[in-house]
C-alpha cells in the first residue's frame, strides 16, 4: 500500500527536498504541500494523507496549532530548524507528533534513508494510538445492503471501521470481497492488527475486541446473547476510547450490542441505531434505541455523511 505524504514548509526548496527524498523510496507518494498552516488545514489532501510532513515556524498558524489539529487523523513529523531537544519540538511531540527531525541533519544517504523509515513508521503507527477516531457497526438479519452503503461511502475515508456481522459460518471472506467490490478495504481481522485505516470484520466463531494497546483481540469465549462474535463484546471493549468512538446498530433480529452501547455514549461516544422504517429486521435497532435517550436513530446515507465531517474533524 502506497503511503501518502502531505508537505507543510515555507520553503519551496526545503519542500522540495523533502519530496525528492521521499519519492526515492517508490512507496511513498507526496500528494499535496502548504506554505502556510491555514493553507495546510486547508488542503484536500490532508483528508488522504497517512503522514503530514510540518515545519513549526511557518506564517498564519503555527505548526503547533497545525499538530493539534491533525494528530488525530494522521502521524506528524516534525521537520525543522529548530534541535529535536528544544522546547518547540518536545511541546509538538506532547501534543501529538510522532517524531521530530531536523532540517540539517538531512544531509547525506543514510539521513534520508532514516526520514523515509520515520515516514513509513508513523504510516504504520495505529490510529488509535494517535487519537484517531474509529467506528464499530453492529448488524445481524437484513444488514448487508446498510453494509455495502457503508462500505461505498465511507471507503475513501482513513477511518478504522470494525464490524460484527451475524453471518453462517467462514462467510466473513465472501462478504469482505464483495465489500472489497464497492470500494472498501475489507478484509477479516486478525489478531494483533493495528487499528489501521481499513473495514475489519470479526471471524466467525471468535469474540473480536481491542485490547489497551489500540490493536486487535479475538477470543473463543462462549456466546454472549447467543452470539460469537458478539457486538457486546467490541463495544465494550471500546469503553476506554468513547470519546473517539462512533457507534452504528444495523438492521437484525434481537438486541445485540444494547448492552454495552450505553457505556460508550455516556462516555462521550456517538451512538446511532439504523431507522427502523428502513430495516428488514428492526428489533436490534429498536433495542439499542431504547438503551439510552443518547442513542439517535440515522438513516444509512445520513450516517455516512455524518461520519465524513466527524471523521474530518467537521462536526
Amino acid at each position: 500500500m502506497t503511503t501518502r505524504v502531505v508537505i507543510a514548509d515555507d520553503s519551496d526548496i526545503a519542500a522540495a527536498l523533502l519530496e525528492a527524498i521521499l519519492e526515492e523510496d517508490a512507496g511513498i507518494r507526496v500528494v499535496g504541500r502548504a506554505r502556510t498552516g491555514a493553507e495546510l488545514l486547508a488542503l484536500p489532501a490532508v483528508a488522504i494523507a497517512d503522514v503530514v510532513l510540518v515545519d513549526l515556524l511557518m506564517p498564519e498558524l503555527d505548526g503547533l496549532s497545525v499538530i493539534r489539529a491533525i494528530a488525530a487523523r494522521a502521524g506528524v513529523i516534525v521537520v525543522s530548524s529548530l534541535p529535536r531537544g528544544s522546547a518547540a519540538v518536545r511541546e509538538a511531540l506532547a501534543q501529538g507528533a510522532v517524531d521530530g527531525l531536523e532540517k540539517r541533519d538531512l544531509a547525506g544517504a543514510p539521513a534520508r534513508a532514516r526520514l523515509r523509515a520515520a515516514v513509513l513508521r508513523a504510516a504504520r503507527r495505529p490510529v488509535a494510538a494517535r487519537g484517531g477516531r474509529v467506528i464499530l457497526v453492529a448488524g445481524s438479519t437484513g444488514a448487508i445492503p446498510a453494509l455495502e452503503a457503508l462500505a461505498r461511502g465511507l471507503g475513501p475515508l482513513e477511518v478504522p471501521v470494525l464490524v460484527v456481522q451475524h453471518l453462517p459460518d467462514r462467510r466473513e471472506r465472501d462478504l469482505a470481497r464483495a465489500l472489497r467490490a464497492l470500494g472498501a478495504r475489507a478484509r477479516p481481522a486478525r489478531a494483533g492488527d493495528a487499528l489501521s485505516p481499513e473495514l475489519l470484520l470479526a471471524p466467525s466463531g471468535s469474540h473480536m475486541a481491542i485490547d489497551g494497546r489500540g490493536r486487535i483481540q479475538l477470543t473463543g469465549d462462549g456466546p454472549v446473547g447467543g452470539h460469537r462474535p458478539s457486538a457486546e463484546v467490541l463495544f465494550a471493549s471500546a469503553a476506554p476510547l468513547a470519546r473517539r468512538v462512533a457507534a452504528l446498530v444495523l438492521s437484525g433480529l434481537g438486541s445485540d450490542g444494547a448492552r454495552a452501547l450505553p457505556a460508550l455514549v455516556d462516555g462521550g461516544g456517538l451512538g446511532f441505531a439504523q431507522d427502523p422504517s428502513e430495516c428488514r429486521a428492526p428489533a436490534m435497532p429498536r433495542a439499542a434505541l431504547l438503551s439510552s435517550p443518547r442513542v439517535r436513530p440515522i438513516r444509512v446515507a445520513d450516517f455516512v455523511e455524518l461520519a465524513r465531517r466527524w471523521v474530518l474533524g467537521e462536526g
